[in-house]
């Protein structure tokens, strides 16, 4: 493992001169698998303690597209040419479109497979419940079952043979470097180290250089439509009668207004903070320890009774409830969404205090 307080030369040099620093791992990755039999039965041995045994993994290739367009990062293949294995490298990235289930529709059903996810250790628990969400919300027939869960190993039968799996950077690098220093292949073992000082300075969230691109207008132009969309919903809330008052409040953390939700004191908006810990949407709704009795909005909130029960998560000082956002579709569409969302979650809130 490198030394943290010292930086890899890939670690340096990658954020600076690199357009993507995922995709640079994604290449150091595939040579690192490319040129070492000891590392790919590392990878192996991973996937079977997952629950896909998938054998001997002959060769791999970085970034192969499918028959969907589909290109994910990586793909191991068996000695008889067949793909068993599809590696999804991720540092701080949402989701894309195809993610997970393009992907998982992709590999054999009826022989040992597996769509293994890496990611930053902190990322572990809001990316696998990410991805269980769009399994369990789409329409593709495939569920999620015969879940396996480690230290820092997350599985799932996905249809068939097929597993879906989460793992860190952390895990699967320093079960590679042991491989391959048992196997005394130094020169695999540097070509590991670099890529763990990369991660490494990814994982603490180290401060990246910023690039040109950053400043285009399109991320402020969002930024100012999603304000709007916070204002439109609580105006909307007030006019409905579910939400009795709002004043605006504006944080180094975010954006949002204090209303009455359901006869509870609440904060709703963009909330930086959460947005990067927990869940792949900016907009959240906050149950302060100072203002209402949590335990008893949890109880309510998750009360099995309901068919699609918000999710709770605990927070500084209190509650914060994720809400998503539909994507792909206009302002309007995205508005009616979030209304619906924050009037089910008054009526809930309503209902409980009666």
């Amino acid at each position: 493992m490198p030394d943290e307080n010292r930086e890899t030369l890939l670690a340096k040099v990658v954020p600076v001169f690199a357009s993507s620093t995922e995709d640079v791992a994604v290449e150091a990755l595939g040579h690192i698998l490319s040129e070492s039999e000891a590392t790919r039965r590392t990878l192996s041995d991973i996937l079977h303690v997952g629950g896909a045994a998938v054998g001997q993994i002959a060769r791999v290739r970085t970034q192969p597209t499918g028959g969907e367009d589909e290109r994910p990062d990586l793909a191991g293949f068996d000695q008889h040419g067949r793909e068993r294995v599809l590696i999804e490298a991720k540092f701080w990235a949402g989701l894309t479109a195809n993610q997970p289930l393009t992907y998982l529709e992709r590999l054999p059903e009826q022989e040992p497979s597996a769509l293994l996810f890496v990611a930053p250790a902190a990322r572990i628990e809001p990316l696998w419940t990410e991805l269980h969400r769009r399994v369990s919300k789409s329409s593709s027939g495939i569920t999620l079952e015969s879940f396996q869960e480690a230290e820092m190993l997350r599985s799932a039968a996905a249809g068939g043979a097929r597993r879906l799996m989460l793992t860190s950077w952390k895990n699967l690098l320093a079960r590679m470097a042991a491989a391959a220093g048992a196997a005394a292949d130094s020169h695999t073992e540097t070509d590991i180290r670099q890529l763990q000082g990369l991660t490494v300075r990814e994982d603490t969230g180290a401060f990246l250089p910023l690039r040109p691109e950053e400043f285009g207008p399109e991320f402020p132009r969002r930024m100012l439509r999603l304000r709007e969309l916070v204002d439109d919903v609580t105006e909307r809330g007030v006019q409905a009668g579910w939400a009795d008052w709002s004043r605006v409040q504006v944080q180094d953390w975010g954006y949002g207004r204090y209303l009455g939700l359901g006869g509870e004191d609440v904060w709703f908006g963009i909330n930086f903070y959460d947005w990067a810990r927990h869940r792949d949407t900016p907009l959240w709704l906050w149950f302060y320890t100072a203002r209402v009795d949590v335990e008893k909005v949890r109880r309510a909130l998750e009360s099995p009774r309901r068919q699609s029960p918000p999710e709770v998560l605990p927070s500084d000082w209190g509650l914060v409830v994720p809400i998503e956002l539909p994507v792909a579709v206009e302002y309007e569409a995205v508005l009616d969404a979030v209304v619906a969302r924050l009037a089910e979650i008054a009526a809930i809130l309503s209902e409980s205090r009666e």
